[in-house]
């Protein structure tokens, strides 16, 4: 039997994945026929709604059928978590993972272009959502690209290409039905597991960017010494801050706080906004990252300034011998997180 082949489609509002979908599931040149459904809820809860919904299809329209499902995700939805739960479920049904086709993300380019640009500081939902969407998806669809100059449309595109090296970029006026959207083998799960730039990044050092000549730098941080909590924080609120060493417009990685060394945090910023939480890995995990794994992309950054200011927020010698108990009782002026059990 074949298995239907699965578009998702996510966006910040609803109504915009909504327009997509009804391009998609439209009949194209390959004569088949796409189906619609929209899922809410947990991603195992929405994974188990689609392949619930494709298992019904595929006894509805037989063995040779050429049929796909077009589902929309509720904003918020874990794009990544359901198209490799898709593809779990459908290696240990049918001895492969080729269902999910494509992984389609809608966004307003103003609406982004605004969030990385005028120094918000307080849309921390927003910014977090629309950097998940980036960068797990195979098909960015860009709207609302009229109110942008050219300059900045230009770099907006360049920081896609950086966060997504391997996704499609169109304008959504582009997109007319399910013949614009690139060719794929069903195996959109496996970019989805690691192809986000800073994954790349961080565990091979390319930058996989595709337009030489515009202005955005990438950098890689890496160091196996923690950080001093009340440095970090300096450095962070002066070094960081936009202007002072070019402009960080997306950050991503793992970092240690000396004064939490049970925790590995994940850092995590978009525009001004900079969000450091706790991993589920505590720092015993053999497969925890070690230290300092950050990496960079803004324009006209200062590498070499950023690396200096971030080294001196990492401990030094007298400071790493002194041991966590010592390291525990430091000002630590960042957010509380929650405790972990004791390791054993």
């Amino acid at each position: 039997m074949r298995p239907a082949v699965i578009t998702l489609v996510s966006a910040l509002h609803q109504a915009d994945a909504d327009r997509v979908a009804v391009l998609l599931a439209r009949r194209g040149t390959r004569g088949s026929t796409d189906h619609r459904m929209h899922v809410a809820g947990s991603a195992f809860t929405a994974a188990r709604a689609i392949a619930a919904r494709t298992d019904q299809l595929d006894r509805a329209c037989g063995p040779e059928a050429d049929h796909g499902l077009v589902v929309t995700l509720a904003p918020g939805a874990d794009t990544r978590a359901v198209g490799m739960l898709l593809a779990n479920a459908a290696r240990a049904e049918h001895g492969h993972d080729r269902v999910l086709r494509h992984a389609v993300t809608v966004l307003r380019a103003d609406d982004v272009a605004h969030l990385l640009w005028s120094d918000v500081d307080d849309a921390f939902v927003a910014a977090d959502r629309i950097a998940s969407l980036a960068e797990y998806a195979t098909v960015i669809a860009l709207d609302r690209l009229g109110p942008l100059s050219g300059r900045r449309r230009r770099a907006l595109v360049a920081l896609l290409h950086r966060m997504a090296p391997y996704a499609s970029i169109m304008a959504l006026d582009h997109l007319r039905g399910p013949d614009d959207l690139p060719a794929s083998n069903g195996g959109a799960a496996r970019l989805l597991a690691t192809g986000a730039g800073w994954m790349v990044a961080l565990s091979s050092g390319a930058d996989l960017g595709r337009d030489v000549d515009d202005d955005l730098v990438t950098m890689r941080y890496r160091e196996p010494l923690p950080f001093h909590p009340g440095r970090l924080a300096t450095v962070i609120a002066e070094d960081l801050a936009a202007g002072v060493s070019g402009r960080v417009l997306r950050s991503r990685g793992f970092f240690r706080l000396a004064s939490r060394p049970d925790h590995v945090g994940s850092w995590s910023s978009f525009g001004a906004m900079l969000a450091l939480d706790p991993t589920a890995n505590p720092s015993w995990d053999e497969d925890a990252p070690i230290g300092q794994a950050l990496w960079f992309v803004g324009e006209r950054l200062d590498v070499r300034g950023i690396e200096r200011a971030l080294d001196s927020a990492l401990l030094t010698p007298a400071e790493l011998l002194a041991g966590p108990d010592v390291w525990r009782s430091w000002a630590d002026p960042f957010p509380v997180w929650p405790a972990l059990h004791d390791h054993g």
